[in-house]
């Protein structure tokens, strides 16, 4: 017997603009085996033409074809265009049923005699099912083909068919200049066909079951896209997983028994088949399982095997930072590139996806650790001078042998404090008339003013003066002290003068500096000794100078460099050299090499005026006015 069933089938009529370089719009129709996917795809951005075609090149080898897919279609869609501005709408058909979805666009539909509106624009991907009728019109707009919806809905209540409506907007679609390369409009009609089926009569009073025939249809492998042997092996093993499932439903429908009737479990057919049904109910379900966990273990391992030599690496970072900071942190910050690039393609994978962000969260965490860089809210307070002398403003401030040395020079006043205890001595500088720099070494603190002063710390006695004023010292500006020398810088004689110092008396100066400094004297800001002297000046650089003559000095591996005023400092029996920017707010530490080690930044440096180092014990003393803020270094 011939038997005969309807089918829809889709008639699509496209309106769009006239394209350009940054403008372009296209609809397309692709056929899946059972329907229809048509889309309608505008494009705004650089190179609008090459991203649209491309698009429509992919859905060419793989175009949707169940609502799920149609998601994932439209989300990847979105994702992929970054540069560009994307607007489209789709309508997937699956006989009479019928997915719709749309990412800033519309979609409209006329039935019977009523137009409406079934997805409205929206940033986010929109999606709707439902059935279709014979004679329905679906109507996509792109976001600029919004404004022909009044003449699109006006057309059809006066009568006209989907053709007549297309016919009579393209004029207005491709002579909209300001939108002339991405209105653009699609109508869908819907009709149905004939399709001729054969049907196999059965004679009823014959009892005859017939069991379909299930056939497998692999999927479609592109040769320029082979895949692996995992994917493949598991493939195989869902394709069995799917024919036992069926096997399974056939079984099921055996189990034909009707309402209201009473069975009695006494045939040995029945109780066959429940067993049987049991039997392959639990071996589906353990092929299942054994299947998700293979796959499982599967993708952990090739994700393992993937990230451990990037923990590698990084672990040598780690080790090696001390001996070369430098190359560690270059290596670290290029694992840490490395696993970003996995944790942005692969770290929403299923399964897998934490192992790639944990593995780039604990190399951000490395590179933190090992690059130096410290920020602290808020310095801890050591100690506040005005405990020992009200209102004390400190100008100076220098450390030797486990003593912190305060001057407030408008005061004219000393306060010595032992860091170890916080005990305090005090000392009057009255008897010099202007204190314009200072210095500290071996116990004795040394002043500029008048002369040159000295101040023996182990003992109560009032400043003495060990030079009296001359040319050489009478504008100096800044004082420094090692060994049997003192050295004062003299920008008005534009050298630094250097004087021995015996037990009897003090020698007559003599010009050290003998390359001039490539700098202005006035533009030096503080200078510290270890055997060499280093100046730091107003524009944040740090000179080098040996026996008065330059030496070669650069600050390496340090991402922000100098730009301001600086205040330095070192020793001879220090390793390191410690600089202060208060206008970065931060306390850098230099290798004398110049190698970037470490950083401390806290708005509490803003306002520190000096500062000195205890190596040995490991701490940065910072004074504010009275407070004595402390910065702990790592040994």
């Amino acid at each position: 017997m011939l038997q005969y069933s309807s089918m829809w089938s889709l008639r699509v009529t496209p309106i769009v603009g006239l394209p350009t370089y940054v403008e372009w719009s296209q609809a397309a129709t692709f056929p899946l085996p059972s329907g229809k996917f048509v889309i309608l795809l505008s494009v705004r951005g650089d190179s609008a033409a090459v991203f649209g075609q491309s698009i429509l090149s992919e859905l060419e080898t793989l175009t949707p074809s169940t609502a799920q897919e149609l998601h994932i279609f439209l989300t990847d869609l979105l994702e992929k265009s970054t540069e560009q501005a994307i607007s489209v709408a789709c309508l997937l058909q699956d006989g009479e049923k019928m997915s719709l979805g749309a990412v800033r666009a519309n979609i409209l539909l006329h039935r019977d005699s009523s137009t409406g509106r079934v997805l409205p624009n929206s940033d986010e991907v929109s999606l709707r099912f439902g059935k279709s009728k014979e004679d329905d019109v679906y109507i996509l707009l792109n976001e600029h083909g919004e404004q022909f919806v009044p003449a699109i809905e006006q057309r059809f209540s006066q009568g006209l068919v989907a053709e007549a409506v297309a016919t009579s907007l393209v004029s207005a679609v491709q002579s909209n200049t300001d939108k002339s390369g991405s209105a653009a409009i699609a109508l869908v009609e819907v009709s149905s066909q004939a399709t001729k089926e054969v049907a196999i009569v059965v004679d009823q009073t014959v009892p005859v079951e017939v069991e379909p025939e299930v056939s497998e249809v692999g999927p479609e492998v592109n040769n320029d896209q082979q895949q692996s042997a995992p994917d493949s092996v598991f493939r195989k093993f869902m394709g069995t997983s799917k024919y036992a499932g069926t096997q399974l439903w056939l079984l099921l429908r055996s189990f034909r028994f009707k309402q209201n009737t009473v069975y009695v479990r006494s045939t040995y057919s029945q109780w066959r088949r429940k067993v049987a049904l049991l039997v392959a109910t639990i071996v589906v379900l353990m092929l299942i399982i054994i299947g998700a966990r293979w796959r499982y273990n599967m993708l952990q391992t090739t994700a393992k095997q993937e990230v451990a030599p990037l923990e590698e690496r990084l672990g040598v970072a780690r080790t090696t930072v001390a001996e070369d900071p430098i190359a560690a942190r270059r290596e670290a910050a290029q694992i840490v590139a490395e696993l970003d690039v996995l944790a942005n393609t692969k770290g929403k994978e299923r399964f897998v996806g934490g192992i790639y962000t944990t593995a780039l969260r604990s190399a951000q965490e490395t590179l933190t650790s090992i690059s130096g860089k410290v920020a602290v809210e808020e310095l801890p307070v050591f100690y506040d001078l005005r405990l020992a002398q009200s209102e004390f403003v400190t100008s100076f401030s220098h450390f030797t042998n486990g003593k912190g040395v305060f001057i407030d020079a408008e005061k004219k006043h000393a306060i010595v404090l032992q860091l170890a205890t916080k005990q305090i001595t005090q000392f009057s500088l009255a008897d010099i008339t202007q204190v314009q720099a200072s210095a500290a070494s071996d116990d004795t603190l040394y002043l500029l003013g008048d002369g040159l002063w000295e101040i023996e710390l182990n003992s109560e006695e009032s400043p003495k003066q060990i030079k009296e004023v001359g040319d050489s010292n009478r504008a100096g500006t800044l004082l420094g002290s090692f060994g049997v020398y003192r050295y004062v810088l003299n920008p008005e004689k534009r050298n630094v003068f250097r004087y021995t110092q015996s037990a009897e008396s003090v020698s007559d100066p003599i010009g050290w500096i003998i390359d001039p400094l490539s700098v202005s004297y006035e533009d030096i800001t503080s200078l510290s000794i270890d055997g060499d002297i280093w100046f730091g000046t107003s524009a944040g650089e740090i000179l080098r100078y040996a026996s008065g003559r330059k030496q070669s000095f650069a600050v390496s591996g340090q991402e922000e460099a100098f730009a301001n005023s600086l205040l330095l400092t070192t020793s001879a029996d220090d390793k390191n050299l410690y600089v202060l920017d208060t206008d970065k707010q931060r306390l850098v530490i230099l290798s004398k090499d110049g190698v970037f080690l470490r950083e401390v930044r806290s708005p509490s440096i803003a306002t520190v005026t000096s500062f000195f180092v205890d190596e040995v014990n490991g701490a940065a003393y910072l004074t504010s006015g009275s407070t004595v803020y402390m910065i702990a270094l790592e040994r």
